[in-house]
Formats: C-alpha cells, sequence, structure tokens
C-alpha cells in the first residue's frame, strides 16, 4: 500500500506547472480567456459592474445566469484537465483544433466530477441539515464533517485522469481502493492545497487594495486583466495536482 508524500505532491504539481508554463498556456488560456468573456458579460447585462461595494455585500441573492456559468466552467475546466492529463501522463502535444476540445472524454469528465460532487456533498448537506436541527449551537463542528468529504473527493477524483486517457476499467471504486488507508496523507494534502490558494488570493487582494486606494475603477479592471493568470494557475495546479495523485498511486510512479 503506498503512503502519499503529501509535500512533494504539492511540489511536483507546481512543478509540472512552471516547467510546462508554455504548453500549459497554449492549452488553458483560450479557454479561460473565453470564461472571462462570458463572466464579464454577465456582470456587464446583470448591472454588477457599476454596483459599490456595499450594494455587493448587501445582496444575497443568486441569480439564475450564475448557475449557467458554473455549469460552463466545470466544461471548460473538463476540456483544459482532458489536454493537460494527457500532456502530462502521454506526452502528447495537443493538436491546435482540440484545444477547444468538447469531445466524449470531456463530457465524461465533466460528468464524473458532477458524480464525486453529489456522492460527497449531498450526504454532508443532509447530516449537516440534521445537525443543525438537532445542535444548532455545535454548528462549527459541521468543519469537520465537510473536511471528511473533501478528503474522500480528493481520493474519488484520482479516477478523473483515467478518463483523459480513456481509461473505462478505472473508476471511482478503483480509486478508492488504490488511495486506502492514505485519509490522513490526504487531509495534509488537502490543507498544503489550501495554504497555497490563500497565498494567491491575499497576493490578489493586496494589489487590488492597492490600486483601489488610487482609482475604484483601476481596481476594477486590473481586477479581470489579474483573473485571468490566476484562473489559468489554479486549473493548471489543480489538473497537475490529480496527475500527479494517479501517476503515483496507479502508475506507481516516484515524485
Amino acid at each position: 500500500m503506498n503512503k502519499l508524500p503529501a509535500l512533494l505532491a504539492i511540489k511536483h504539481a507546481l512543478k509540472a506547472v512552471i516547467q510546462f508554463r508554455n504548453a500549459g498556456t497554449r492549452i488553458g488560456l483560450p479557454w479561460i480567456l473565453v470564461l472571462t468573456g462570458v463572466s464579464i458579460l454577465d456582470l456587464y447585462f446583470s448591472g454588477a459592474t457599476n454596483s459599490t461595494g456595499e450594494d455587493i455585500a448587501s445582496t444575497v441573492t443568486i441569480r439564475p445566469t450564475e448557475f449557467i456559468i458554473a455549469a460552463i466552467s466545470i466544461v471548460i475546466f473538463s476540456s483544459i484537465a482532458v489536454n493537460w492529463h494527457r500532456y502530462i501522463l502521454l506526452d502528447e502535444i495537443t493538436a491546435s483544433e482540440k484545444i477547444f476540445r468538447l469531445d466524449r472524454p470531456v463530457w465524461s469528465y465533466a460528468g464524473r466530477t458532477l458524480l464525486i460532487m453529489l456522492i460527497t456533498l449531498v450526504p454532508a448537506l443532509i447530516a449537516s441539515t440534521a445537525f443543525l436541527s438537532a445542535l444548532p449551537n455545535l454548528s462549527p463542528l459541521l468543519t469537520i464533517l465537510f473536511f471528511v468529504a473533501a478528503i474522500y473527493i480528493m481520493r474519488m477524483s484520482v479516477a478523473l485522469p483515467a478518463i483523459a486517457l480513456e481509461r473505462k476499467d478505472f473508476g471511482i471504486g478503483a480509486a478508492l481502493q488504490v488511495t486506502q488507508g492514505n485519509n490522513l496523507q490526504f487531509a495534509a494534502l488537502i490543507v498544503l492545497n489550501a495554504l497555497i490558494l490563500i497565498a494567491t488570493f491575499l497576493v490578489l487582494v493586496l494589489l487590488l487594495s492597492i490600486v483601489g486606494g488610487v482609482s475604484a475603477t483601476a481596481a476594477k479592471i486590473l481586477a479581470v486583466v489579474l483573473s485571468v493568470p490566476v484562473k489559468l494557475f489554479l486549473s493548471l495546479f489543480s489538473v497537475s495536482l490529480l496527475s500527479s495523485l494517479y501517476g503515483f498511486f496507479v502508475e506507481q510512479r516516484k515524485f
């Protein structure tokens, strides 16, 4: 039974993003620009571009278009993931006509991603609702429940690269089996991953705060501009991490 070295897995994924940044940009940037354009159009037509910070803070409703953008985001991420997995694990150079691929592996990848979320989050939400009804004062303990759900999401997600490689013999059950006995290691992986996300957004918020102190309009423009490399980095890093986990657990690769 392989024991995952969490820190080495993170380093391996980061190294892949940095080392193959040109290929990653070629694969991911076109889709990220599409997603950014869709988001800008949504904000413009919803009037959010003219909203102040107080307006945004006081608005708690979710627009129907946000669900559409979320669905588009999953498909875009899946398309990037299929190409990036194949590049990392098969050394396959993505053909120009496949940059915007929307073929069966992409839809299967998106479908399995949603399935993993349903398997883990729906029971967690049901359990949390029952828990809050019975013991509302102990709501902070729900953090543990969702942290456990996150561990299983990561373990099940080891099955995702198999879809990109067009393997039909390795599913969610197989992913849980090969990652058995690694819950603590995956917990450490989630914490390290969270630290990277927090550091990324802290840098982004700091830059926007500095610019926002000079010009609110400039801060909005900068937020849109910076969202592109941030989304690209986080997408490639997430897929690289899954590729590293698949290589370690399934293909017995070393970091």
